[in-house]
Order: C-alpha cells, then structure tokens, then sequence
C-alpha cells in the first residue's frame, strides 16, 4: 500500500484498502486521474504482483503489471501501451518512506 512515483515521469499510483481475494483500491495519476477498470494483487514466484488494467480515453486496454521488490521497496515492471500496441519497462519509487 501507499504512493509510487514512476522515475521516468510525472505519473503516481496510489494503493490502498487491499482485500483478501486480491482486489485492491487503486488510483492513477498521470498527472490528472486516470480511470482503471480493475487492480489485483497476487503472487508469482513469490513475488507480489499487481496488475493494473485502464478504461479511458487514450488508455483503453492499457494495463501494468508490476512486481514488489522489498529490498528496494519498489514497484518493477512493465507497461503496455495499447494505443501505440507496445510494452516499456517501468520503475515505481515509494513516495513517503
């Protein structure tokens, strides 16, 4: 949970209220609000995992799917960009340590 600030820009993810099944309370800024349809956390390899899909104008299909790193307490993973139909490694930073 808390707020990640992408390196590469002026984009911000807030985490919050993370349930049970998965689903969690995610927010996106880039930097205005940008709508998403859906946020879940799960495990991979035992790594957390959030995935993140958009709904929007200009986002619609675009998703993230990000790996918690604790040693680094950050946020790694991919974006993919479904306008443009390409994927960019991305980093998110913990805002308030």
């Amino acid at each position: 949970m808390g707020e990640w600030q992408r390196t590469d820009g002026n984009y911000s993810l807030k985490l919050s209220n993370i349930q049970k099944d998965g689903q969690v309370q995610a927010e996106y800024f880039n930097p205005e609000p940008i709508h998403i349809n859906r946020a879940a956390v799960s495990t991979q390899e035992g790594l957390l995992r959030l995935d993140i899909t958009f709904q929007g104008s200009n986002y619609e299909g675009s998703k993230y799917k990000l790996y918690y790193y604790a040693e680094k307490d950050a946020l790694a993973g991919f974006s993919y960009q479904a306008v443009l139909n390409r994927t960019y490694k991305v980093i998110f930073l913990r805002k308030n340590k």
